[in-house]
């Protein structure tokens, strides 16, 4: 009686194929193996209650991947999630087959009232990027807020800048300083408010590196007439090992692919002429690949090349002109004092007789009369020698 009523109280959910094996083995065995299933959060562990001899025991997080039990005491996860249930199913590997399971953590509020569609990602090298959609059963009321940390941890850094949709709710978030993150595994988590319900929260789990939406390299050239080289730059905060296609155009004829072995940042060829390229990278250890750079155009043929060093040359020179005239023209200046300074002109030779004579004569007119007496100077002796 008790089994038939058990049964018919099973709603046709994934826990109906467990429920039914335990129920059968409860009725055979009123002495299960593994009693008093729990979730210890502070120790991130799944443990039990062991009762007679078990020869092993696994664990699963809602059926995604198991975990083998340590000691046959408890399965040791990772991380926890915070937002949503999951199911934690704790079954026994080696004799009898039993199996229990419970749901981490309850369940609260109207789960159609929590953020949808939560998706993350970084680009431009120093940008992160997330953004959801308001819950279906949202309150008009509703608002969001992001936190990103680590996720072993229950906290976060918020999210600097949101953007909003028509009616004031936040929908998008980005973080221009990326400097405090790393590589690891980061926990984004969305919570909800709303004054006429609890808003559940939703989250995620990545690492940076597998977010990322990767720049194509940044690349240069340089050739003469008989060689062409090529080299670029990448940059990535969450990854340091690529690897890298070219795509070479000359003229008319196909474009040839080309794969750039070891993780060179550098392709060199004979000269090709005139050609056409773009790169793009390959991220080693998560496969993301970058967009095509923009096409660079180089233009590397001998008669060509000449023509424009010609016309290099005559326009330098047409510049330079009256500059090199204008420092002749300093140098000549600068020269000429030079020999002032060196050879100083020769001072006028006095002449005595001449000189002191023409400070000393008298000038008088013709035709007035001789007898008109000349002003005499009185001289006074003072003493012989």
């Amino acid at each position: 009686m008790a089994f038939s009523y058990l049964v018919s109280s099973i709603d046709g959910s994934e826990k109906s194929a467990e429920i039914l094996i335990f129920v059968f083995f409860l009725l055979i065995d009123p002495s299960p193996p593994i009693r008093n299933v729990r979730m210890e959060p502070e120790s991130q562990r799944l443990t039990w209650d062991l009762h007679g001899n078990v020869s092993g025991i696994e664990c699963s997080q809602s059926l995604e991947y198991n975990v083998t039990a340590r000691k046959n005491q408890y399965c040791q996860f990772p991380v926890l999630p915070s937002c949503g249930s999951k199911n934690y199913t704790v079954f026994v590997t080696g004799g009898q087959p039993f199996s229990t399971s419970i749901g981490y953590p309850e369940p609260e509020g109207n789960p159609g009232a929590a953020a949808q569609n939560l998706t993350c990602w970084v680009h431009d090298v120093d940008f992160l990027t997330c953004r959801w959609a308001v819950g279906s059963a949202a309150p008009r009321d509703v608002q969001y807020h992001l936190h990103v940390g680590e996720a072993r941890t229950s906290e976060g850094r918020e999210c600097p800048g949101y953007t909003a949709d028509e009616r004031g709710t936040h929908v998008r978030c980005r973080f221009d300083d990326l400097s405090g993150f790393s590589n690891r595994l980061y926990r984004f988590r969305v919570r909800g408010t709303s004054r006429a319900s609890g808003i559940p929260c939703s989250e995620m789990f990545e690492q940076l590196s597998r977010i990322e939406r990767l720049s194509p390299p940044n690349i240069t050239g340089w050739c003469n007439k008989t060689y062409s080289l090529l080299e670029w730059e990448m940059s990535s905060r969450f990854s340091w090992k690529f690897t890298y296609e070219l795509e070479i155009q000359q003229g008319a004829s196909p474009a040839d692919l080309v794969q750039v072995q070891d993780f060179e940042t550098f392709y060199g060829m004979p000269n090709p002429g005139t050609y056409t390229v773009r790169i793009r990278a390959r991220g080693y250890f998560t496969g993301i690949v970058s967009e095509w750079s923009a096409p660079k155009h180089f233009v590397c043929d001998p008669e060509e090349e000449g023509a424009r060093l010609r016309v290099w040359l005559t326009a330098s020179l047409t510049a330079l002109g009256p500059l090199l005239a204008l420092g002749l023209l300093v140098l000549i200046c600068r020269k000429y004092s030079l020999m002032r300074k060196i050879f100083p002109p020769i001072p006028h030779m006095k002449d005595p007789l001449s000189d002191s004579l023409q400070n000393k004569l008298m000038i008088w007119e013709a035709g007035r009369d001789p007898r008109e007496e000349c002003p005499v100077a009185e001289v006074q002796v003072v003493g012989e020698t």
